[in-house]
C-alpha cells in the first residue's frame, strides 16, 4: 500500500475536496438504503391489514422517488469532485514526471526507450484516475454501508446478523483463486504491452526507412506479432478471470443466501417475528451493490500496484547532480580534468584533460564511435562523469542548477528536432521573450532566412512533425538559428552542419565565425575542411585523448590525424561512374 500512499502525495493540494467527495458518496449510499427501509414498511403495512390506503401508498412511493433521486444526486456531486480531484492530481503527476526526466541521465532515458515512457506518462498515469475518482471515494463508503448495516442487525437480532454474512466465504474463495491466477499473469500482460508501445514507435518513425529499403514486410511482421501477443496475453488473463468473476458475482452479493432459508426455519419454528425476519431481508438487500461496487474495484489494486511501482521507478530514479551554490564564474573557460565516463560498466571516455578558452574555438575529431558526442553531452550534464570533473569559470558542474547550466551554453545536437508550430516559434525556443526582428536576424545568420521565405507561409509555415516537411540541412541551420538567438556565452556544435550542403557550408561557417566573437565554441566535427582554422583541435581516440594541437601541427605530428584528413580530401573527390554491361560481364570494375 506504500505506492497508494505516494500517489495521494500528489493529491494533498486537492484534500479538502477528496474529504469532500467521500462524504458526499458515503451519505449517497445510506441514503440508498432507505428504500428498501420503506419496501420493508409498505409488507408489513399490507401484511397486518392496517393503514394501507391509497394516500399511504402514494406517500411511500414518493418517499422512495425522492430517495432514489437523492442518492442519485450526492452520488453525482461526489464523482464530479472526485474526478476534479483526479484529473487536477494526474496533471500534477505528468508535471512532476516530465520534470523528473530533466533530471535523469540521457543514457537511461535512451536505454528505456521511447515506448516504454509513453506507456508511463499516458498509459499508467491516466490508470491512477480509476483510485483517486472512484476506488477511494467509493470504496471506503461501500466498505462502511455493509458495516453499518451489520451493526443494525446485530441490534436487531444476532443470528440474523451472522447469516448476512454467509455468502461472503464461498464469493471469498472464488474470488481468491481469480486474484491469484490474475496476479501470476500480470507481468507477461504488461510485458507483452510494453514491446507493443516501443514496436508501435518504431514502426510509425522509422517508416521512411521502412519504406526506402522496402522492408513493409518484416517490420509489418514484427509489428502484427507484437500486437498479437499482447491480444493473447490479455485473452489468456481476461478469459479465465471472467470465469471467476462471473461465479463471485453471482455469489458474493446474494447477502440472503443463508438468511432466507435459516431464517424461515426460524420463523416457522416461532423464534423469530416476522415484522423482523422481513425487515432483516430488507436491509441486507441494501448492500448488494456495494458488494458488486467492492468486487468490481478490489481486482484492480494488484493491476494499479504494478503500475504504481513502474512510476516509481523513474520517480526515485537517480538523477544528475546538480546544487546550486551561487558560484560566480570567473570567466568562460571550459576545463576537463581526468574525465572517465561509462555506459554501465565500460568505459568510453578515459581519464580526457584539456581546456577550451573563452574566445576560441576547440574542435573534437575521431573515428566514429570514439566518445566525441559522449565527452561534448558530459557539458550539458546529459550524464553524470564517473571520475574527474568539468568545470565552467572555475566552477564544477555539479555545484551549478541546470537552469544555470543552460543559460551559460547552448547545445545544437546532430540529431535534429522541430515541433509542428510555425518555423518563427520554433526559433523563439532560444529565446522567448525575442522580438521578431531578432528572431529574423538570427535566422540570417544562420543561412536559413531565405529559404524560410520561399516556403508557403514564411516564418508561419509549420515544418510538420519533426520537421518532417524540411530537409535536414534546412532543419539544421533553424537549431542553429536558436543557438544564435540564445547567444550564450558556451557554444557546443555536436556535428550540426552534418546535414549542411557544400554550397552553404562556408556561408554557416561565416555565421558561426561572426558568432563565436568572444565566445567559447566546441565543435564536434566529421568534415575536417570545416575546422581548420580551430584555435586547437582534440583527436579523441577509442575515449582517449590522443594528441591536441593546431591543423597544421597535427598534420606534422599525428599519423592518425593525417590518415583523417587524407581520407577526408578523398571523401570529398569521391564520384560515381557508370559501368558498362560488358566490363561487368569480364569481371573489371571502374
Amino acid at each position: 500500500m506504500s505506492g497508494f500512499k505516494k500517489v495521494l502525495t500528489y493529491a494533498r493540494e486537492y484534500k479538502n475536496k477528496h474529504y469532500l467527495s467521500i462524504v458526499l458518496i458515503f451519505c449517497s449510499v445510506i441514503v440508498q438504503i432507505i428504500p428498501y427501509i420503506l419496501a420493508y414498511h409498505i409488507l408489513t403495512t399490507f401484511i397486518e391489514g392496517d393503514g394501507a390506503t391509497i394516500g399511504y401508498v402514494i406517500a411511500m412511493a414518493s418517499g422512495i422517488g425522492f430517495t432514489l433521486w437523492l442518492k442519485t444526486w450526492l452520488l453525482s456531486k461526489g464523482l464530479i469532485a472526485s474526478h476534479e480531484v483526479a484529473f487536477d492530481t494526474l496533471m500534477g503527476m505528468r508535471i512532476a514526471f516530465a520534470q523528473k526526466m530533466m533530471r535523469l541521465p540521457m543514457g537511461d532515458i535512451q536505454q528505456k526507450g521511447v515506448g516504454s515512457y509513453k506507456k508511463n506518462f499516458i498509459d499508467d498515469i491516466e490508470q491512477l484516475e480509476v483510485l483517486l475518482a472512484h476506488m477511494i471515494p467509493e470504496g471506503l463508503p461501500y466498505v462502511l454501508s455493509p458495516v453499518v448495516v451489520f451493526i443494525v442487525l446485530m441490534i436487531v437480532d444476532w443470528r440474523l446478523a451472522l447469516l448476512s454474512l454467509g455468502s461472503v466465504p464461498f464469493g471469498a474463495i472464488i474470488f481468491k483463486m481469480m486474484m491469484s491466477n490474475g496476479v501470476k499473469k500480470m507481468k507477461a500482460y504488461y510485458k507483452s504491452e510494453e514491446n507493443m508501445n516501443k514496436t508501435i514507435v518504431d514502426y510509425i518513425t522509422g517508416m521512411e526507412v521502412i519504406k526506402i529499403f522496402n522492408r513493409t514486410t518484416s517490420s509489418f511482421e514484427k509489428y502484427s506479432d507484437n500486437v498479437k501477443d499482447y491480444r493473447d496475453y490479455s485473452l489468456d488473463w481476461f478469459k479465465e478471470s471472467w470465469t471467476y468473476m462471473a461465479i463471485s458475482s453471482a455469489v458474493l452479493p446474494c447477502t440472503i443466501l443463508l438468511l432466507l432459508p435459516v431464517g424461515l426455519y426460524f420463523y416457522l419454528s416461532g423464534t423469530l417475528e416476522l415484522s423482523t425476519f422481513l425487515f432483516s431481508l430488507m436491509i441486507t438487500m441494501s448492500i448488494g451493490i456495494s458488494l458488486i461496487k467492492l468486487m468490481e474495484f478490489i481486482p484492480l489494486i494488484p493491476n494499479l500496484n504494478f503500475k504504481i511501482r513502474e512510476l516509481e521507478k523513474t520517480f526515485e530514479g537517480n538523477e544528475v547532480t546538480t546544487k546550486d551554490k551561487g558560484i560566480k564564474l570567473k570567466n568562460y573557460d571550459v576545463t576537463y580534468s581526468n574525465v572517465t565516463f561509462a555506459y554501465e560498466k565500460v568505459d568510453v571516455i578515459k581519464n580526457v584533460s584539456f581546456t577550451a578558452k573563452e574566445d576560441s574555438v576547440t574542435a573534437i575529431v575521431g573515428e566514429s564511435g570514439g566518445g566525441k558526442s559522449t565527452l561534448a553531452k558530459l557539458l550539458v550534464k546529459f550524464w553524470d562523469v564517473k571520475d574527474g570533473n568539468i568545470k565552467i569559470g572555475g566552477v564544477d558542474l555539479c555545484d551549478m542548477s541546470m537552469d544555470k547550466l543552460m543559460d551559460v551554453v547552448s547545445y545544437v545536437s546532430q540529431d535534429t528536432f522541430l515541433f509542428d508550430i510555425p518555423i518563427i516559434e520554433n526559433i523563439r525556443v532560444g529565446k522567448v521573450d525575442a522580438t521578431d526582428e531578432e528572431v529574423i536576424n538570427a535566422a540570417k545568420l544562420a543561412q536559413c532566412h531565405d529559404f524560410i521565405m520561399n516556403l508557403s507561409n514564411g516564418y508561419q509555415t509549420m515544418p510538420g512533425d519533426s520537421g518532417n516537411k524540411l530537409s535536414g540541412g534546412e532543419k539544421q541551420r533553424i537549431t542553429i538559428a536558436r543557438a544564435i538567438l540564445k547567444n550564450s556565452p558556451i557554444i557546443v556544435l555536436d556535428e550540426a552542419t552534418s546535414a549542411t550542403d557544400s554550397e552553404n557550408e562556408d556561408k554557416i561557417q561565416d555565421a558561426l565565425n561572426s558568432l563565436i566573437k568572444g565566445k567559447t565554441l566546441i565543435i564536434i566535427a566529421h568534415r575536417l575542411s570545416t575546422i581548420v582554422e580551430s584555435d586547437q583541435i582534440l583527436l579523441i581516440d577509442n575515449g582517449v585523448l590522443s594528441i591536441s594541437g593546431t591543423h597544421e601541427e597535427l598534420l606534422k605530428s599525428s599519423p592518425k590525424y593525417l590518415q583523417l584528413w587524407q581520407a577526408h580530401i578523398q571523401a570529398t573527390t569521391w564520384d560515381i561512374r557508370v559501368v558498362e554491361d560488358e566490363v561487368l560481364k569480364e569481371g573489371k570494375y571502374a
